[in-house]
């Protein structure tokens, strides 16, 4: 299938055909339309199969620009998949005013505050980074449509757990998707 079959937004078309992206990978063809419609999922794929884009293209759509808060959470587990995450959704949402934004461990929280102050629709974070400022109350997560949680068998051990607990407590219970990805869940 091809991504032109779909019945997406102009701007996100022109996106994924500077992306060079044409023909759906298998997990973003199945997926798709289970996450359009508004359903929980648990997608297992192998690493390099199109997981990022198969959650981060339903995942625009659902945003909507007019507010001004968070709507899409992505947690992962480390800073480079955080900063790789941020990255795929900013080429997808160049020239849009979806405006997405990275915080993790190793920065300073000041950078963070700037991210969260110019005003995030998609956030993309580590735990632990999320935790502090949801602790500190520097963001909100009553307006988010959708969570994800990527390399989700790697959040769900022992050390996240808490943590994870905690951020779901902030979320708008009932109010959003849920997303789980990951390339060797069993």
């Amino acid at each position: 299938m091809k991504f032109t079959d779909l019945d997406l937004p102009d701007f996100l078309l022109k996106s994924l055909e500077k992306l060079k992206y044409t023909d759906m990978t298998p997990v973003q063809e199945k997926t798709y339309p289970i996450i359009k419609a508004g359903t929980d999922i648990c997608a297992i794929a192998e690493t390099g199969s199109g997981k990022t884009a198969a959650c981060a293209i339903p995942l625009i759509e659902k945003i909507d620009t007019s507010l001004n808060n968070v709507q899409g959470l992505v947690i992962v587990p480390t800073r480079e998949l955080c900063m790789q995450y941020e990255t795929e959704i900013a080429k997808l949402t160049n020239g849009t005013d979806v405006k997405s934004g990275a915080i993790f461990g190793g920065t300073k929280k000041d950078f963070d505050l700037q991210v969260l102050r110019h005003g995030v629709h998609i956030l993309v974070a580590t735990p632990g980074r999320l935790f502090d400022h949801l602790y500190a109350g520097d963001v909100s997560l009553r307006e988010i449509k959708c969570l994800i949680l990527d390399e989700a068998d790697e959040l769900l051990k022992e050390g996240f757990f808490d943590i994870l607990d905690f951020i779901l407590s902030c979320l708008p219970p009932d109010q959003y998707q849920t997303l789980l990805f990951s390339a060797t869940m069993d």
